[in-house]
């Protein structure tokens, strides 16, 4: 229990030194750790869990991390052509650099979108991590002839065996076909444990 010195109590306001043992006392006393509860260093996703009190059914309960996605989901966007520009085929249309924030995690999905719909084709988008020399994806992303994102696609992309991106690796955006009248360009990348 931490003692504090209180006006009310004295009867007169505190002195500096009061008020900083006040200070004191609350910091030396504080909790760090909740009581009853080990502290590990890692977490096994597909078994361990995080525990809490849900005081409207008067029951703990549990959340499993492998479905704490949005707190182990990195997503990084990328405007690889403005919105009223045409993009061309080609490697290397646009690059970007891996954050360290994403340093170890794995391309769970990509997906790619235009502003304006193409036609007569399909648009297709590689990506391409140019530090490793290799395809991140074992099918490219598709977007079919008149649709603006790939989410809609007959044949989504895959991910390959491809894991555990670095920091500081360049990842080199490949557009492979253009559907004619496309406008713009935007791939979202997924990364997870």
């Amino acid at each position: 229990m931490t003692t504090i010195t209180l006006r009310e109590t004295k009867g007169s306001p505190l002195t500096f030194a009061e008020a900083d043992g006040n200070f004191t006392n609350l910091n030396d006393a504080k909790q760090e750790i909740i009581p009853n509860l080990g502290v590990v260093t890692s977490a096994d996703m597909s078994a361990d869990k995080i525990s809490f009190y849900d005081t409207s059914s008067a029951a703990t309960r549990s959340i499993l991390f492998n479905k704490l996605t949005a707190f182990t989901e990195r997503t990084l966007v990328i405007k690889c052509v403005a919105d009223t520009i045409g993009p061309t085929t080609g490697n290397g249309i646009t690059h970007v650099t891996i954050p360290s924030t994403l340093d170890g995690k794995d391309l769970q999905s990509a997906q790619a979108h235009v502003y304006t719909a193409g036609t007569g084709s399909l648009t297709t988008v590689q990506l391409h991590n140019l530090t490793d020399g290799q395809d991140m994806l074992s099918t490219p992303i598709t977007i079919d002839s008149g649709e603006k994102d790939s989410s809609t696609a007959a044949t989504p992309s895959a991910g390959s065996s491809y894991t555990g991106v670095s920091t500081a690796d360049v990842i080199r955006i490949d557009v492979d076909i253009v559907a004619t009248n496309t406008l713009g360009l935007e791939i979202r990348m997924v990364f997870n444990t």
